[in-house]
């Protein structure tokens, strides 16, 4: 190699100089996996390489054999990798290593706890693998040359504290050469039997051959080329499954369920994909990546193939490796590909199978997957009518039969609890299980030990009418339409029926005072120990879903309610003795709008004026306040 040419020297750019304290003072166990990161880093070159070589036939030239080389300096203390993939230009260099790889790593790692910032293997996950060089060296060298070029290589150099130094070498040809000098208590990575140990538990999956010279000086395979998803499921290991979810996929912890599969038939192709047992942070941003990797006879073609699993699968990690799809597809030509489309109908198939066996098999454990993703799996009932039978059968709901968020049901389970008389499902909707459960629209409900879901993840709302009816029975909300319990509620209607005359008159009359704020007053037979309640004619929209299009930015034209009364209530008994005495009396008009109020309140929503409602409150304070002391 030719002179290298006089070294510009720069800062680090802000972030990355912070990310850098935190990666060699914080770090602290495992120190090994920089050799994973360095290997996944030459891996990834290769494959860009062997990609780009799709469309560029003249790109690789005569030097068509794709591979990674480790050589190591045990008396010097000096781990060298290299590979002949893709390298980098200048500009990508100082794009890459000199700012954060990735946005938001760094904000990622100041949240993280002290326990998480001691474990290491988190590396990967935030796209800083380059980083983790400096948790065992001292200075760093590299020497890149892109792939195509015809000027001079890249050498970029640093100790990893405040700057790095760039400038213009000579290479003979295209890729990626890292140089490690290690620190003196770091001298074990230079000794073979170290990163043959370290290859072997966790790159031993990377589809490129790794070469380490041997006693001899004879450069030797140390790792199987066969990528893992084209093994027979028999010859894998569960730690070979965990180690490829955690350091190729960037999985976060061990996966909840593995999906290992070859379809052969009139297409071929192999899967590998991973169900999580956590949600990623990211899991409802509309810009995340999806975990699919796409290849095509063991060529990597894309990282993030959004047309092999639909959205609401977003949470599945993997790969898949057709034998069908062209060498030269695109994600345009993907989008219309039959292929694509019938490899996607059965990879949806297996997962919503696996799901469904999780359920059945290992209840548990599924209860904890769907605390992660269950709200994210519901928007396949909106979304994918093909598979909307299958999906009703995994989805779960919370429930007033049971007495935590985490106690989950599904529509099968509600069905076999029915009561004999009862012809429907219930369910009411609502921001929270603290607010619905507290709702006075269930007071009847729980009288007669007639269950109801709750319906509180925001989807909800939108997926109940995809859902409409389950074995028969229709779904019906308790705070929409005049309430029907047929048999079961045979003795609350023939009370209501009794009520409504006596209480017609005061009906009209609260009608008169809240005007246009309610579309209509009534007697009610769901109420038990409330005085009032509102609730929305049938089909209309109720008051959480008016919340959740505001919320989103929609324009909503309020829907009136139709406010309900307790005619056994001792409030309204006294309030119709009032207006029986004085149909105009003064009272009367405020005790109106205090329960009106008070109705808005118990849904957990805030009255049109807040403070004529705490006036009321104070008032009727005071009344009580003083019966008491002249008492």
């Amino acid at each position: 190699m030719a002179k290298t040419a006089d070294l510009e020297s720069r800062e680090f750019q802000t972030e990355a100089k912070q990310l850098l304290h935190l990666m060699i003072h914080s770090l602290y166990t495992h120190k090994e996996v920089f050799v994973r990161e360095l290997i996944s880093n030459a891996s990834d070159a290769l494959d860009k390489l062997r990609f780009e070589s799709l469309t560029d036939k003249e790109i690789m030239g005569k030097d068509t054999t794709l591979d990674i080389h480790i050589k190591l300096d045990k008396k010097a203390k000096i781990f060298t990798i290299s590979d002949n993939g893709i390298g980098m230009s200048r500009e990508e260099v100082v794009e890459n290593i000199g700012t954060i790889a990735r946005s938001g790593s760094k904000a990622l790692l100041e949240k993280m706890s002290d326990k998480e910032k001691l474990d290491s293997n988190l590396i990967g996950q935030f796209g800083v693998g380059f980083y983790s060089v400096f948790m065992v060296a001292s200075k760093v060298k590299l020497v890149t040359k892109r792939a195509g070029d015809q000027g001079p290589a890249t050498v970029w150099e640093s100790d990893g504290e405040n700057a790095y130094a760039i400038g213009e070498t000579q290479k003979p040809g295209r890729g990626t050469e890292i140089t490690v000098y290690l620190k003196e208590e770091e001298a074990e990575y230079a000794e073979d039997w170290k990163i043959k140990s370290i290859v072997k538990k966790y790159s031993d999956f990377i589809a490129f051959p790794i070469y380490l010279p041997d006693d001899k000086g004879k450069e030797e395979i140390i790792n199987e080329t066969k990528p893992i998803w084209k093994r027979e499921p028999a010859d894998v290991t569960d730690d070979q499954y965990e180690v490829f979810y955690k350091h190729s996929l960037n999985g976060f912890e061990k996966p909840l369920k593995i999906i290992h599969k070859k379809a052969e038939g009139l297409l071929e192709y192999s899967y590998l994909m991973f169900i999580p047992e956590k949600a990623p942070f990211d899991l409802f941003n509309f810009e995340r990546k999806h975990g699919v990797k796409l290849y095509v006879k063991r060529v990597f073609i894309m990282d993030d193939c959004k047309e092999l699993l639909p959205e609401y699968l977003r949470f599945i990690k993997g790969v898949v490796d057709s034998e069908d799809l062209p060498l030269n597809v695109s994600r345009e030509t993907l989008q219309q590909n039959p292929i694509v489309e019938k490899m996607k109908k059965n990879l949806v198939g297996k997962v919503v199978g696996a799901l469904k066996e999780l359920s059945d098999t290992r209840p548990d454990e599924y209860k904890k997957f769907w605390t992660q993703f269950g709200a994210v799996l519901k928007e396949g009932i909106h979304s994918d009518y093909e598979n909307k039978d299958k999906l009703l059968e995994i989805v779960r709901f919370q429930s007033s039969n049971a007495a935590t968020a985490e106690e989950v049901t599904s529509l099968k389970q509600y069905v076999e609890r029915m009561r004999t008389d009862q012809k429907d499902i219930y369910y009411i909707a609502g921001e929270s299980r603290d607010i619905v459960e507290k709702s006075p629209h269930l007071e009847v409900f729980r009288d007669k030990g007639i269950e109801v879901l709750y319906l509180v993840d925001p989807i909800d709302e939108f997926i109940v009418h995809d859902i409409y009816n389950f074995d028969g029975k229709q779904l019906k909300s308790v705070t929409q339409g005049d309430l029907d319990l047929g048999e079961l509620g045979k003795e609350e209607k023939e009370e209501k029926e009794k009520a409504e005359s006596s209480y017609k008159k005061l009906t009209e009359r609260i009608k008169n005072i809240l005007g246009d704020e309610v579309k209509e007053v009534r007697v009610t037979t769901r109420l038990k120990d409330s005085p009032c309640c509102l609730v929305a004619e049938d089909g209309g929209m109720s008051a959480h879903m008016e919340k959740i299009m505001k919320s989103m930015g929609q324009t909503v034209n309020p829907t009136k309610r139709i406010m309900e009364i307790n005619a056994e209530h001792s409030i309204l008994r006294n309030m119709n003795r009032l207006y029986e005495k004085d149909p105009k009396d003064t009272q009367l008009e405020e005790w109106v709008k205090l329960l009106y109020d008070q109705a808005i309140v118990s849904e957990g929503q805030v009255p049109k004026d807040p403070l004529a409602y705490a006036q009321r409150v104070n008032e009727l304070l005071v009344r009580i306040s003083s019966a008491c002391v002249k008492d």
